[in-house]
């Protein structure tokens, strides 16, 4: 029996992909680096990753003397400054999904790549501080996604087996994750991704939290 929703947040709640790279552009920036001198898969093909480990990989590849923990701290500002300046919406029928979720009631966890302020930071500001029985963030594991540990430490955190959790994820390393821990995995694409994800390890794919119902949690995947 499923008794766990486990969410992704970037890009499959709410879709910072432009606010995320505008900022790590400014950083390459701040450095006197461009950020088109970076690898096409660091600039294209990060989705899921921990914002972490995507700022070592700046720091390596432009050959930057600024330290790890600088460079996460002005990460963390720039993101905010342009987190305040706009208007941001969750994804179409996310928070409908997760209402409804809770009414059932089903245990909900968030389990995302990135750090725990920043997270903070944008759950507060859809309103939805208080969702969430557990909380995984970057900072949280020793290996980000794919690798299983995120949706294991989740598993563990809300004390179910594997089998009684589904997963919701937008990014091919979220899904391998996921699947990879055992989980059950839904698939909802961004259609508005930078790069279009392989979501097809997913035992389910849905176009978007508008077309879910909570008979899908019942499914026998």
């Amino acid at each position: 029996m499923i008794r766990a929703a486990i969410f992704d947040l970037d890009e499959l709640i709410i879709d910072l992909e432009k606010i995320h790279k505008a900022a790590e552009r400014q950083i390459c920036l701040d450095y006197g680096e461009s950020f088109d001198s970076l690898s096409e898969d660091l600039r294209f093909n990060s989705s899921g990753r921990r914002e972490n480990d995507i700022l070592e990989r700046i720091k390596h590849e432009l050959k930057l003397s600024a330290s790890l923990s600088e460079m996460i701290r002005r990460k963390q500002n720039l993101f905010a400054d342009m987190m305040n300046a706009e208007i941001i919406q969750p994804m179409p029928g996310v928070l409908e999904a997760i209402k409804a979720l809770q009414a059932h009631p089903y245990l909900l966890a968030l389990t995302s790549s990135g750090s725990r302020p920043r997270v903070e930071l944008v759950i507060e500001q859809i309103g939805l501080r208080d969702a969430f029985d557990q909380i995984i963030c970057g900072e949280d594991v020793r290996h980000g996604k794919p690798n299983p540990e995120p949706y294991r430490l989740t598993a563990e955190r809300l004390k179910i087996s594997p089998l009684e959790g589904i997963v919701f994820e937008d990014a091919k390393v979220g899904v391998q994750s996921a699947k990879a821990a055992g989980l059950w995995c839904i698939g909802v694409p961004n259609p508005d991704a930078a790069t279009v994800q392989d979501l097809t390890q997913a035992d389910l794919i849905i176009p978007d939290f508008a077309h879910f119902t909570l008979e899908m949690m019942d499914l026998h995947f």
